[in-house]
Parts: structure tokens; C-alpha cells; sequence
């Protein structure tokens, strides 16, 4: 079995917020688990996603990320 994590760090939800949400909506059928850290006092936060499913759909979601602005990824599998 083979895990792949994303992070996401959203810097100006503001800006970025709507056309991220829109894409992880779009996408939602390989985005597993979804959770969302925040912090008081710090604008933006970071997003979790576990996917799972036909990597041309994830490799579609992880192309749509690289044309965000406002955002930075990282990305883990295990």
C-alpha cells in the first residue's frame, strides 16, 4: 500500500482561498482525508491532504497547484 501526502501552505487566504478550495472541489474524488491547521495570529494555514486513486487524476490536481499563486506544496508518499 502506498501513502501520498500533500501539504499545502496557503500565505493569503484572502487572495488564494477560493481558487484553492475550487481546485481541491474539482479533485475531490482522489482527496482521500482533508484537514486544515491554523493559528491564531498567523494569516493563512496549512492544508493536508491524503490522496488515493488514478495517479493521472492526481498528477492533474498536483498541475492545477503549480498554477495557484499564493500557495506552496510539498509532496510525501510512502
Amino acid at each position: 500500500m502506498e501513502f501520498q501526502i500533500v501539504g499545502i501552505l496557503l500565505r493569503n487566504p484572502s487572495k488564494s482561498g477560493l481558487p484553492l478550495q475550487e481546485c481541491l472541489s474539482l479533485y475531490g474524488c482522489v482527496i482521500r482525508n482533508r484537514m486544515g491547521l491554523n493559528r491564531e495570529g498567523i494569516e493563512g494555514g496549512i492544508i493536508i491532504l491524503d490522496l488515493h486513486g488514478e495517479q493521472v487524476q492526481i498528477s492533474a490536481l498536483l498541475k492545477e497547484l503549480d498554477n495557484l499563486e499564493g500557495i506552496e506544496y510539498k509532496q510525501i508518499s510512502f
